[in-house]
């Protein structure tokens, strides 16, 4: 798991989620079989309790209580809005599916100086399914943090202004997983406009990325292969990730003209990814950095990585 952090509106999002880089052999089997386009809606599950707590701590100024029922009212909104998942009925019955439980945690505080105070806010939600296998099931752990400047004076309600504060980093926040996850679903027209940065975050990019390898979209290699010069790390990972799920070969060359052997950073990521895709060109690039390279560990792991390529073609 990583966390990336997006910047927008003045709110600071930390969102973790999963990368392919972690574990490129993911989604190899469901790339080169399973059709592209609009896959089946999953199953949603019920939306069970939501607990909130107000986080603790020792603020350095004035602090404000939250509304916790507001706080739940809110939440309890944007996921039945977001058609993951259902309102529990009182008496479903326990085998008739999914439950999702949701664990939040908020807190705010405040600090003066002069005539000038800054708000803090910090959110964590947690949402866990039982049975954790139930078709549908949720399983997120997402936090944000927020700040505003504001001007000191006795008229100011830090209370609003501490609730508004709390619910528009918890909105955005949610806001952010339903847009992530329902790309699973999506059209591959909305895929395509997610990966191409059409108006969303960097963690949705990046998870339109990893769906378009998971859903096995070929139609999206050219895309994906310019993402391989991009100049944030996370997205050229998610995008190798990606074209190792759709055994793109496209990919080695991009990676072996246009990375520096000097890169030992780069050159330790991409030396697995191009013994995966294999073919000639991976093969010689292999020989040559495992005989030439003046980095002894880099030597050495493209000797390894030349060998299970080997293995590969032999079997």
């Amino acid at each position: 798991m990583k966390s990336t952090t997006r910047k927008h509106c003045g709110m600071v999002d930390v969102i973790r989620f999963g990368i392919v880089v972690a574990a490129w052999g993911i989604g190899l089997a469901a790339g080169s079989c399973r059709p592209t386009g609009t896959v089946p809606t999953p199953p949603r599950v019920a939306l069970g309790s939501i607990e909130v707590r107000e986080a603790s701590g020792e603020a350095t100024g004035p602090a404000a209580a939250l509304d916790a029922d507001r706080i739940a009212s809110v939440t309890r909104g944007v996921l039945l809005a977001s058609g993951l998942v259902d309102q529990k009925s009182a008496d479903a019955a326990p085998s008739a599916g999914g439950v999702v439980r949701v664990r939040l945690t908020a807190g705010v505080e405040f600090t003066e100086v002069a005539r000038k105070g800054v708000a803090r806010v910090g959110v964590r939600v947690r949402l866990d399914t039982r049975p954790s296998d139930a078709p549908g099931a949720i399983d997120e752990d997402l936090s944000a943090g927020g700040e505003r400047i504001y001007d000191v004076g006795s008229e100011k309600d830090r209370r609003r202004l501490g609730q508004e504060l709390a619910e528009r980093a918890l909105t955005d926040l949610l806001a952010g997983f339903v847009g992530r996850a329902r790309l699973r679903t999506a059209p591959p027209a909305e895929v395509h406009a997610a990966i191409a940065g059409d108006g969303g975050t960097l963690a949705l990019r990046q998870e339109a990325i990893r769906v378009a390898g998971v859903r096995g979209m070929r139609e999206e290699g050219p895309a994906l292969l310019l993402l391989l010069q991009n100049d944030n790390e996370g997205l050229r990972d998610a995008a190798l990730g990606a074209l190792i799920a759709l055994r793109d070969q496209r990919a080695v060359p991009a990676l072996t003209r246009n990375r520096s052997l000097r890169d030992r950073h780069e050159m330790r990521k991409i030396l697995d990814a191009i013994a995966i895709l294999g073919g000639d060109e991976a093969r010689d690039y292999l020989s040559f950095v495992a005989e030439s390279h003046d980095d002894e560990e880099i030597r050495q792991l493209a000797a390894e990585a030349r060998r299970r390529l080997e293995r590969h073609r032999d079997h």
